[in-house]
């Protein structure tokens, strides 16, 4: 007779747990914090024959985190950054990307400004 109980609609009672676990985690994990911080924008991938210049040099993000599982080294790894591998001399227009290494714990809310101009200017060669 308890066996019938435990072992009857068995994938119903795990999918039963599996909920009940994640309400519980949602209540006790789940206050979410929002902060605004301005960083440095990055630029990678550069190249030596080129010097770069951004029309910004700082960007304004909105990110949100999980208090309790989320330190402030953890935030401080979040990174906005522009990518200029293979861009030609001139004036370009890039979409500023953010490295988040803790994409289920921090997210981004808003990045402001989301595109910015990079000059790429040849460098000169020295002993010229």
């Amino acid at each position: 007779m308890l066996r019938k109980l435990f072992l009857e609609d068995l994938h119903y009672k795990a999918l039963a747990l599996i909920i009940g676990f994640l309400f519980w985690f949602a209540v006790n994990f789940g206050t979410k914090s929002v902060i605004s911080i301005e960083k440095e924008l990055e630029i990678r991938n550069t190249e030596q024959k080129y010097t770069y210049k951004l029309s910004r040099k700082k960007v304004r993000m909105k990110i949100a985190f999980i208090e309790r599982l989320v330190s402030t080294d953890m935030i401080d790894k979040v990174k906005p950054f522009v990518d200029v591998r293979g861009l030609p001399a001139g004036k370009h227009t890039l979409k500023v990307q953010v490295s988040n290494p803790y994409k289920l714990l921090i997210s981004l809310e808003k990045l402001a400004p989301e595109e910015v101009e990079v000059y790429v200017v040849e460098t000169p060669q020295r002993g010229e």
